[in-house]
């Protein structure tokens, strides 16, 4: 059976969740989660893993633009230690650097104001994390054959 891939976009505010096709080609955006606690954003996570049969996390880091650690990359690193020490499936962590700023302008050129549509961004995000993934696993597949 083959499962999906869910892909987070963690901010301080919000969390945007994007989802894999059952094919694993192409990414879409699920939903937005606000933060309240680390309780209740594993219990989430845990229950859309369950629900929706996903057989992988990917969540983004966001380094700097320089590729070093921010507070926010070592708060988010510091999640996925604690993610993957209560989830049953594996974690991928993917470098985030730009996923918003490229969600904005996606956003925009659809004819949408970035400022009041916040949690679309941070599914936008998260599709364009998870999508980076797809699109690598699926490259490096290709390559070893």
């Amino acid at each position: 059976m083959i499962q999906r891939i869910l892909a987070l976009d963690i901010g301080q505010v919000r969390i945007g969740v994007a989802i894999s096709d059952k094919l694993m080609l192409f990414a879409h955006p699920f939903k937005t989660i606000q933060w309240k606690s680390i309780e209740d954003f594993i219990t989430e996570i845990k229950q859309l893993i369950h629900t929706e049969d996903i057989g992988r996390l990917v969540v983004g880091v966001p380094y700097t633009l320089k590729g070093s650690k921010s507070q926010q990359t070592v708060r988010v690193l510091e999640l996925i230690d604690v993610l993957c020490a209560q989830l049953d499936v594996p974690i991928s962590k993917m470098d985030e650097r730009l996923t918003t700023r490229l969600a904005e302008q996606q956003l925009r050129a659809s004819g949408k104001k970035a400022s009041k549509h916040r949690d679309i961004i941070d599914q936008v995000a998260a599709v364009n994390i998870l999508q980076s993934y797809l699109d690598k696993v699926r490259n490096t597949a290709v390559q070893d054959i």
